[in-house]
């Protein structure tokens, strides 16, 4: 058995690009008797596509003879192709490699529910937005739309959550407790807006890995406000990179 599972990366410790036709790489895993036998990396030849990218994407995973694909949602057209091809596709977050696991131990679910289309109101700015996906955002300032991202995510004095799914933007001021042993910053975000995808030009090493542990990803792009990063959604690049904060 083959599986694709779309990803951020090119290696199963990357995460899963909740994108399926704009992703940047299909990791490609075959399975024998409910072991990993070996894998390797694909770049996505729809991520370059101006319009049909979900259905490139997907008869690529065709030619590539795989039995199941993995990821954060599809859309119409490519749930077409797949279904023809008689492809299975499966919901998955995190890593690659414990999405992996999960569908060994039949963990996963199959995607039933389908996204719209680009003409629908599931995004601003990029066709491949998750219709639930909540982005948060270090901000200097509290200016709506046009406020400024921080360069330091973890003292910005305001955070924003942008609300992919009703084109809202809530912010608040900081109240992070930095000196709660029982619970870092990145658990207390979670927990106070549980995002699905975080925005930061700038942001330590160890926020990275809990925000990694989480399953949540990464982005980050060169885009000074809030309203320049959601209008080019489909070009963020993942954040892996630590500002030494």
């Amino acid at each position: 058995m083959k599986i694709a599972i779309s990803s951020e990366g090119s290696t199963t410790d990357s995460l899963i690009d909740q994108r399926f036709g704009r992703c940047k790489y299909f990791i490609v895993v075959e399975i024998e008797g409910n072991k990993v036998k070996g894998d390797n990396a694909v770049e996505n030849k729809g991520a370059i596509q101006g319009h049909g990218a979900g259905i490139r994407a997907a008869q690529q995973v065709g030619e590539l003879g795989v039995d199941t694909v993995i990821t954060g949602n599809l859309g119409p057209n490519a749930t077409e192709v797949l279904n023809q091809l008689k492809i299975k596709p499966y919901h998955g977050s995190g890593k690659v490699k414990d999405a992996v696991d999960e569908f060994i131990n039949d963990g996963l679910k199959e995607i039933t529910d389908i996204a719209e289309s680009h003409a629908g109101t599931e995004t601003v700015g990029t066709e491949t937005a998750k219709p639930d996906e909540r982005i948060f955002f270090p901000l200097l300032d509290n200016k709506g739309m046009d406020s400024e991202v921080s360069d330091h995510f973890g003292h910005a004095p305001f955070f924003g959550l942008y609300d992919v799914e009703t084109k809202k933007l809530e912010i608040t001021e900081n109240k992070l407790n930095h000196t709660d042993p029982s619970k870092s910053p990145v658990d207390q975000i979670i927990e106070a807006v549980n995002p699905t995808t975080v925005f930061a030009l700038g942001i330590g090493g160890r926020a990275i890995q809990l925000f990694n542990e989480k399953g949540i990803c990464l982005k980050t792009g060169d885009y000074q406000t809030v309203k320049e990063a959601i209008d080019n959604l489909d070009k963020l690049d993942s954040q892996t990179q630590s500002c030494g904060h």
